[in-house]
């Protein structure tokens, strides 16, 4: 039984801030994940969400979260050319790297003020912006708080890796190596997956629902993530063009303009056309762990929070196009692991979902490699690290230099 007074922090429940930007909803349910684990350990006590854009000036975070949702939709090659680009360790802020960094604090200088952070006992930074900002207030001396990095793609860019940081929480040993390559300490470098859902963890072990998981029709997931984008109605009315005797459920996310137009499609699908497929339209929901346990394949694009819950599940993957950037290098990895297949459009998406559902060994196959490198209790060993660093508070930790230096 813990000591109900004790003053250490691996002994009480801590005070933690969570701190991201709302750009995407991945970012935000990895934090939510960290927190239901340090809930389930015992240890969470006071909790606060800090958005840095709604601590931003209004100029930045309409440029940053807006400017970016229309880049990826309208030049995601020009994206995808700035992210490897940007893909090089950090020199010590000289140039015009040295600029962009006053220009953040500068704009975010609410967020650097935030009285929460400075009374928490751990901040856990989901988002590389946030990352940076508190990172260097850490080097500075103007944060006396320990900061935790959650890396929430499976390839460590160069802008996660931050020296100020105490971990560094990262999807994979390989992912490990990119980050110490890049600068960091390996001491502070942590191999405990992308935190997820700690539901998934429960579902996987609970009955399929449907489909060759233990029902007689097979279920397809159509899902293009918080925001609901990638070719998404084209994608569902291939399937339902091409596949027979199929459940079909798509996920809209926070999309309306997406989910009234598959409605529409629901409504309009002739019942009677021998093909005997049916379509299910979900809005944004919060129960994605039951929707993936029932499905027999997923569809979508490669998203760093939807494919690492996919793979905590076991749960076969056909890719939609990815972004170019962090999603083109989570696709690599989902595909040279076997847990996925890449498709160049939707036509081809519903082909490769067919031929997957007629060869179930084939399918059987993708679902070990998605679980071999699933981690559904990602989130228990981000906490167990989030409580380490949060007991180490007040002891001296010097940066050092590893390899090349990071930001």
């Amino acid at each position: 039984m813990r000591p109900e007074h004790s003053n250490d922090p691996a002994d009480r429940p801590l005070s933690v801030a969570y701190c991201g930007a709302a750009v995407g909803c991945g970012h935000g349910r990895a934090a939510v994940a960290v927190r239901d684990a340090l809930r389930a350990r015992g240890h969470s006590g006071s909790e606060l969400f800090v958005d840095a854009l709604e601590h931003a000036d209004r100029w930045f975070t309409a440029v940053y979260r807006d400017g970016y949702l229309q880049a990826i939709r309208r030049a995601p090659r020009v994206m995808g050319m700035l992210y490897d680009r940007m893909d090089v360790p950090r020199h010590g802020g000289r140039g015009l790297v040295s600029v962009m960094d006053r220009l953040q604090d500068r704009v975010l200088r609410r967020f650097r003020g935030h009285p929460g952070l400075h009374t928490a006992d751990v901040v856990v930074s989901t988002h590389f912006l946030t990352t940076a900002v508190l990172g260097r207030m850490r080097r500075e001396g103007t944060l006396d708080v320990p900061l935790v990095t959650v890396v929430t793609d499976e390839h460590p860019h160069a802008v996660w890796l931050h020296r100020g940081s105490d971990a560094t929480c990262v999807a994979s040993a390989a992912a490990r190596r990119t980050a110490i390559t890049g600068g960091l300490d390996p001491s502070r470098v942590e191999v405990t997956g992308i935190p997820v859902d700690p539901r998934f963890d429960m579902a996987a072990l609970g009955p399929a629902s449907a489909g060759l998981r233990g029902g007689a029709r097979p279920r397809v997931l159509l899902t293009g993530g918080g925001f609901g984008i990638g070719d998404i109605e084209a994608t569902a009315a291939a399937l339902l063009r091409t596949l027979r005797s199929a459940d079909i459920t798509v996920v809209c996310g926070r999309n309306e303009a997406l989910e009234a137009g598959m409605r529409a499609l629901a409504a309009s699908w002739p019942a009677g056309d021998g093909r005997g497929n049916s379509l299910e339209v979900l809005g944004y929901t919060k129960e994605m762990h039951r929707v993936m346990a029932g499905a027999d394949v997923l569809v979508g694009k490669p998203g760093g929070l939807t494919t690492t819950e996919a793979k905590a599940l076991g749960l076969p993957m056909v890719l939609l196009r990815p972004i170019p950037g962090q999603e083109e290098r989570n696709a690599q990895v989902l595909v040279e692991s076997g847990a996925a297949l890449r498709s160049r459009g939707p036509g081809d998406a519903a082909e490769a979902v067919a031929r997957l559902l007629a060869e179930p060994s084939a399918l059987r196959a993708m679902a070990g490699a998605a679980a071999a490198n699933g981690r559904p209790l990602a989130a228990f060993d981000v906490a167990r690290r989030v409580v380490a660093e949060a007991a180490r508070r007040g002891s001296p930790r010097l940066p050092r230099l590893v390899g090349m230096s990071a930001a």
